[in-house]
């Protein structure tokens, strides 16, 4: 055969091989999947319950959390006339499990005064060995 026949097969050979090899790497399994209806997933999670579980976090009540933002001032080294502390008022917003410790992080709406802008802030809460809560202000 001569040179050129040979180059013409080989280069039909390759061809065929990565062509081939493509098809087999980027053809994946075949998957079949079915639409459930509405109300099978409604009946379905009402029968089991735990279908739909979201996890529970614990949180403080809004007396509970504003009783430890408190003492959590009232220990900051920041504050410098403790015998006249301000009448600090303070409503919870969403809360969420923390990520780096077993405590739970809320937004918070804080007012130093009645007549005070509110401070929006992030406030964590973690329970204490008594059972009390206590917060950390960031």
């Amino acid at each position: 055969m001569n040179q050129n026949m040979l180059l013409v097969i080989a280069a039909s050979v390759g061809l065929a091989a990565g062509a081939g090899g493509t098809y087999l790497a980027t053809s994946g399994p075949d998957v079949y999947s079915q639409a459930i209806a509405k109300a099978e997933l409604v009946s379905a999670i009402s029968a089991d319950p735990s279908l739909c579980a979201v996890p529970m976090v614990e949180m403080p009540t809004g007396e509970e959390a504003l009783a430890a933002f408190r003492k959590a001032h009232a220990a900051s080294p920041l504050v410098c006339h403790r015998n006249n502390m301000p009448e600090i008022s303070l409503k919870l917003g969403q809360c969420d499990k923390s990520d780096a410790d077993p405590s739970v992080v809320c937004m918070t709406s804080v007012k130093m005064s009645p007549q005070a802008e509110p401070l929006d802030r992030v406030v964590g809460f973690s329970k204490s060995v008594t059972g009390g809560w206590v917060a950390t202000i960031n």
